[in-house]
């Protein structure tokens, strides 16, 4: 995992954010088929940053979950970002994808969201001003929700009706387009496992161990840290 966030010259550029409350192999994955699939020049993974009055019980430390994430992600060619850890205030995506912008100067940038969040869009902040800068990724997972049999009406109507009537369907790219904002790209990943994070820790709560869902350094950092309990 490289570490170096020196500004430089990029072609492509993919943003993959998350809770990582932990980090599971579904997420490192999805990471591996977005380096196969869409080839990056570089892949920022960045941990959200959870304002004080939104902590969960079950959401451990900014330490823990960024110690996971190394774990996790040691092998694979990305940059891990504390972009979010270290603002303060509360942490909105489109000041994130305007910090690393400037570190990927005159790159094709993309950020990362799932269907749900896709669907969701409309209600973030300064929805149009994150297009205006970042494409979208928009992750589907075979048998999961819409999963890949989403049409993509559904998919273009949304887009005409909440976010903007000028993108269109592009069949050569295979992607949404717009004459002034960024594409909205669909990908499809193949599922490793149907659980999510929650699930994971329901697991540890009710004292079985997820071995096939965790990275083995990972599930030892949880059982030695106590985690999750």
């Amino acid at each position: 995992m490289d570490t170096n966030q020196s500004t430089s010259r990029h072609r492509r550029v993919v943003i993959f954010g998350g809770t990582f409350n932990p980090v599971h192999r579904a997420h490192t994955h999805v990471v591996k088929e977005i380096l196969r699939l869409m080839g990056p020049d570089r892949l920022y993974v960045v941990p959200a940053a959870v304002p004080p009055h939104k902590r969960g019980r079950d959401l451990v430390s900014t330490h823990h979950r960024v110690a996971m994430l190394e774990m996790a992600m040691a092998h694979l060619p990305v940059i891990l970002s504390d972009v979010e850890l270290k603002r303060e205030g509360p942490s909105f995506t489109v000041d994130t994808v305007r910090t690393l912008r400037h570190e990927v100067e005159g790159a094709e940038m993309y950020l990362t969201m799932g269907v749900d969040a896709f669907f969701e869009f409309h209600t973030w902040r300064d929805d149009k001003l994150i297009l205006s800068m970042a494409g979208l990724i928009v992750v589907t997972r075979p048998g999961v929700g819409y999963g890949a049999d989403l049409p993509r009406d559904v998919m273009g109507r949304y887009l005409t009706d909440r976010i903007d009537p000028g993108y269109t369907w592009d069949e050569e790219s295979r992607c949404f387009v717009h004459p002034l904002l960024c594409r909205i790209v669909p990908l499809t990943v193949a599922l490793v496992s149907p659980l999510s994070s929650t699930d994971v820790r329901t697991c540890i709560e009710q004292g079985d161990r997820p071995t096939a869902l965790l990275h083995p350094k990972v599930l030892r950092y949880i059982e030695d840290k106590g985690l999750y309990r």
